[in-house]
Formats: structure tokens, sequence, C-alpha cells
């Protein structure tokens, strides 16, 4: 085999009606760059193995044109698919001679000699670990077998790899439509064998042409065969096989828990899982007696508060806020730049991840929720104020992930009870969240102190072992300008906060009018909660705690909350605009000269860079051949400043109004 160059096999046909088809479907395909690069360098070090979920001849021959058409090595085998005879004289014979049909085991022989044949000849190969169908009139360990006929090419595969020592990578493939809700089906429903997982390749080719701008190939972590056999040196190859195919399976499955998240339930479902057992019985009994009323009513408060919080997904409520937002984008900013959602992706596989970002704008709500959907990521469920339920917007936010908790429910004990169970049921379910250490909008751009309350029920519901880990994902959302400046300048001069309401939505139409920049998102790295806590997890999760522990335990999620803000400011970008601002702002009231604004500018830049800070793009510009012309001319046409011609050249002053 060529150490230089992967070998590329003949490619799929593109003339006739399959080869239009193909190139229809996958014209909008999405697929990680990173991931091709991956397999590419793998293809120069040894032998590939491309591994499907379930048996599809749709997604062998998607996978097969879509490396083709990148320039990879196409798999010159494709294992358990057969021919269109073979195959149709399977089909004939199944109820009756299947059972003793001889040419089955033949076939698998054949099968299994042409595997070892491709990878001695240094060929990629297709292999699936699953079966949608094993065939009526078998035993139960012959269904077994029949539907997971990867583990005998895997044993195989095993036996040859061990024998030649030849470099051998395992490349897991998923096909999938990559944005979709994916809801429990009704028990009913759950009956029926893969019905959800294993949908046939007719009701495949159908899913795949009405959504093909959705289609999505994905490529998880690629596995080196050879340490993998290294480690089962001492095991018999059938159970080296099964291990590497539960491994597989497990990888395969992580990809799609990024992509299509946890299977959402409906809200009656999450009610039965938040009221059920013993101790929430306990606890609406001790709180109906404090208060003097009764069980019933008690149960009535309980569930009514769980209707008014809970979210309830739904594709066609985000459907129509992901569209209107979507126009109002394009309009009101130029462009989103992300960093760092590649550490995120990494937890979201394995580990629920809740989102910790900064509160600048209303925009925060859905921005992170847009970013998600846009990258094939399962949008999180978010924390949001009950002023923000008012009609007609509440239900589609609702539907768009959002659920709505008070203020402030400190002396409510059967709200702040629905409110632990709710928000420990959504961290069991491993469902990613989103919310707002700072409570409310920061009015003048700097971190607010955090609000402790949500943080504490996180760990709380943590520490009750929930989840063997949980990740906290500091975000910066950083705007060019804010959308709401002129109602902050407002309420820092001393008006009243305007209270969210449908008049007060129309009347925010005048931010279509005016361009707001660039808006950037920084994740900074994850925080392991199991790892912060250490050995105060086993001390904190007691059910009672001395008061020398509670106060401990208090401690610990202040110096979190905290931690998180400080994370989130290390994470922010400098732009141009904040970087201007604060250069102005810091001159005399009479303004500054062009070039005197320009050296103090870079001045400030070069003491920010040395302490680590990202700039922008377009800070970059204006630092460069731009010498600040673009970010003055952004200014002076938003009205934040004023440019005067004086003696030594123009002079820039911050207009009236504009200083707040």
């Amino acid at each position: 085999m060529d150490s230089e160059t992967p070998r590329v096999t003949a490619r799929p046909t593109e003339g006739g009606l399959r080869g239009w088809l193909t190139r229809w479907l996958t014209a909008y395909v999405h697929i990680d760059a990173a991931g091709l690069q991956q397999v590419a360098d793998r293809s120069r070090q040894g032998r590939l193995i491309y591994v499907l979920r379930q048996r599809s001849r749709l997604d062998a021959y998607i996978v097969s044109w879509l490396l083709g058409r990148e320039g990879l090595p196409l798999p010159a085998h494709i294992c358990s698919i057969p021919g269109p005879l073979s195959d149709a004289r399977r089909r004939l014979g199944k109820w009756f001679r299947a059972p003793f049909w001889p040419g089955v085991k033949s076939r698998q022989k054949r099968d299994l000699r042409a595997v070892i044949a491709t990878l001695e000849a240094g060929e990629p190969v297709l292999l699936f670990l699953r079966a949608r169908n094993p065939g009526l009139f078998r035993g139960r360990r012959e269904s077994l077998k029949a539907a997971r006929p990867g583990n005998l090419i895997l044993e195989e595969i095993v036996e040859w790899a061990r024998e030649s020592k030849q470099t051998t990578h395992l490349v897991p493939l998923s096909v999938f439509r990559g944005r979709v809700f994916r809801h429990q089906e009704r028990r009913l429903a759950a009956l029926a064998y893969s019905v959800h997982d294993a949908p046939s390749d007719v009701k495949k080719l159908l899913t795949y042409a009405f959504n093909r701008e959705d289609l999505l190939v994905s490529i998880g972590r690629i596995t080196n065969l050879q340490p993998f056999l290294e480690r089962c040196r001492r095991l018999h190859p059938s159970r080296v096989a099964r291990r590497l195919g539960n491994s597989l399976q497990r990888e395969l499955a992580q990809e799609e828990r990024a992509v299509w998240g946890p299977l959402l339930e409906s809200r009656e479902v999450l009610a039965e899982r938040v009221f059920e057992g013993a101790d929430v019985e306990r606890q609406v009994r001790e709180i109906a007696a404090e208060r003097g009323i009764s069980e019933a009513k008690a149960w009535r408060e309980a569930r009514k508060s769980f209707w008014e919080m809970a979210a309830n997904f739904n594709g066609f409520a985000f459907g129509l806020i992901e569209g209107a937002f979507h126009q109002i984008w394009k309009r009101a900013f130029s462009g989103l730049e992300i960093r760092g959602l590649d550490r995120v992706v990494d937890k979201v596989k394995h580990s629920p991840v809740v989102l910790v970002p900064c509160h600048r704008s209303h925009f925060d709500y859905l921005v992170l929720s847009y970013l998600f959907r846009e990258n094939f990521l399962s949008p999180p469920h978010i924390h949001a104020g009950d002023n923000m339920a008012f009609w007609p917007l509440g239900p589609f936010l609702r539907g768009a992930g959002a659920f709505f908790v008070r203020r402030s429910f400190d002396g409510d004990a059967l709200y702040k009870m629905v409110f632990h169970r709710y928000l420990g049921t959504l961290i069991r379910k491993g469902y990613t969240l989103e919310f707002f250490i700072e409570g409310g909008r920061s009015r003048t751009g700097k971190i607010l102190t955090p609000k402790l309350g949500v943080l504490a029920s996180i760990v709380r519901a943590f520490l009750q072992g929930v989840r063997k880990d949980l990740y906290l994902v500091p975000v910066s959302i950083h705007y060019g300008r804010i959308a709401e400046e002129n109602a902050y300048d407002a309420e820092l001069g001393g008006a009243e906060k305007q209270q969210e309401s449908l008049g007060a939505l129309l009347r925010a139409r005048s931010i279509l009018r005016q361009r707001h920049g660039t808006v950037y998102v920084s994740f900074a790295e994850p925080l392991s909660l199991r790892e912060m806590l250490g050995e105060n997890r086993e001390r904190f999760s007691h059910p009672e705690l001395s008061p020398e522990v509670e106060a401990e335990h208090r401690r610990f999620v202040q110096k979190l909350g905290f931690k998180l803000l400080r994370e989130v400011n290390e994470a922010t970008v400098v732009g141009a605009t904040s970087l201007s601002s604060t250069v102005l702002l810091a001159g005399n009231s009479s303004g500054l000269q062009l070039s005197d604004f320009a050296a103090s500018s870079r001045m400030l830049a070069e003491i920010l860079r040395w302490r680590g800070a990202t700039f922008t793009p377009s800070l970059e510009r204006n630092l460069g051949r731009s010498n600040f012309s673009e970010i003055v001319a952004f200014l002076q046409s938003s009205g934040l400043i004023e440019v005067q011609p004086g003696p030594n050249g123009p002079q820039l002053q911050i207009a009236a109004g504009k200083r707040r």
C-alpha cells in the first residue's frame, strides 16, 4: 500500500438515474471538514474499515458517493449487502425455506473471505453493526445473531489483525437528518421493532428527499485497532469483537446524541417524572400541613406551577421562531463569529451541559439556540424569567425550549419544590440547559454580581446523583452594538424599565432600521462539576448537613458563581467599538484629535494583547491599514460621535446624550 497517498477505488457511477438521484440528495449535505482530513490522514497510515450502525443500501451508497467526491478511499467491499438476484431469492423463500436454506451460511463465509482478502489487499471495507429485520421462524439466539451481523465480521477482523499486525483504523459514520426534534413515542408505538432507530431504505429515501438541506454525515472518533487489541490480548476473539462492537455502538450513539439530543418527552410524561416517588408525596403533605390547606389543593397548586413553568419543545413553534429570527438577524446584524464550539460538542456527546452566558440583550435568549441549530446540535432548554411569557411570544418561546420561572419564590415552598424537581429531571434526562447567572441584563456592559439560586439548584441536583458528571460552559456574547441601547440609556437616566409586552414588542421594530455589527460568541473551557467538587461531593451529598458543612456548601456555590463570570470575562473578545468607546470616554469632554485617538487606541490594544486578549477581525483591520477610519465612520453613522474639523486634523467628540 502506498504510504504517501491513499488508494481510491472505483468511483460510484455518475450517470443514469442513480447518479442523478445521489447528486440531488447530497447537494446540500453537511460533513465535517476536520473529520474528512482525519480520514485522509489515517488512510496514509494503514487500512480503513468504515462502520455504519444499521444495514442500509442507501446509506452505504451515499457514504461511497461522498467519499469518492472528496477524493478519499472508497470501500472495495460492502459487507452483508447481497446482490439484487440473491436478495430477491432470499425474500421469496424466507417464509418457508429460510430456516432450512443452505445458502445463508455459505454467503456468510464468502462475505468473511471477501473482507479478509480486501484488507490484505490494502483496500477499505464497509461493515454494518446491526440489521433491521432478523427474520421470522428463528430461535432467540439465531435472531440475536442475525440482528448483529457486525459481531461475526469483527471477530474475523480481530483474528486477522492479530496475525497480520497491520495498522487498521475503524471509522464510525452516521447518515441522518440533522435538524429534527425526536419525541418519545407512545407506549403502543414503542412495541414495534425498530420503528424509530432503523427505518427502511424507502422511508429513509423519503426522509432524505424531503429534508435534503438537513442531511448530515457525521464522522466519529476513529479507533486504531492495534492498541485496542493490545489492551485485550488475553481475551478470546469473540469477546474482543463484542467489546469492539459495543465501543463502536457507543461512539455512533454519542454522535447522534450531540445532534438529536435525548428523546424529548411530552409535558404529560415529564409531569409524571417530576411528581413520582414517595419523597414528593411526603414534601407535598408536609407543605400542606404547614400552610393549613388540604393535600388535594396543594397537589393542584403544584401541578399548576409545573404547567406554567415547563418547556414544550415542538418543531412548528421552533420553526416559526427560527424563521423570524433569521430574517431579523439578516437585517439587524452583519454576521456571527463563533469560537470554541468544538469544546462543547465533545462534552455534549456523553454528559449534560449547562451553558452559562453573560446577559446583554433579549437577543441572548435565542442566539445560542440559533447557533446550535445551524451547527446541527440539539438546542438547549432555556431558563427564562416569567416576564417573557407574555402573549403571543410566550407560547412560541416555550415551543423553542424556554421554561419560565418566577424571579423570586423564597416564600413559596411548593413552587420551589416543583422547580427543583423539574430542573433535576431535565439534568437526569441529559438535556442541554442554558441560564443567565447575572439574573437580568447588564445596562452598562459590565459583568453583574452572580445570582446563585439556579446554580445552587443545579449543584443540588447533581449531588443527588442524577448524573456521573455535568459540565458548566461559560459563554461570552459580544455585540458590536446593543439593540436596546436607547432603552438602557433612558433607564440609566432615571426612566422606569419598560415591561415586556405585545406593545413593547411592536415598538421594538425600530431596531430593524439600524445595523448592530457582528455578534461574537465565545465558549470558554467547560468546567467539570465532578472535578470542581472533588472530595466535597460525598460530604455535600448527605441529606442532613451540619451548620459548618452547610456554610461550606454555600461558599462553594458562591466561589463557583464568581469563577464562571471570570471565565466569561476571559473569553470575551475585544471589539473595535468597545475599545474605541473606552478611549473616547477616558478622554476630555471637549474631544480628541484623530491622531491622539489612534495613538491611545493602539497603546490600549498593546496592553490587552499582552494580557492575552482576543481581538475581533474588525479591530485587527482598524489597527492595520484602516488606521481606525472604519470604526470612526461606523460610530459617526450610528450617531454616537461627531467629527469636527480642527487645526491639527479631525476632532472626535461624543455626541450629546451618548456619554452614559
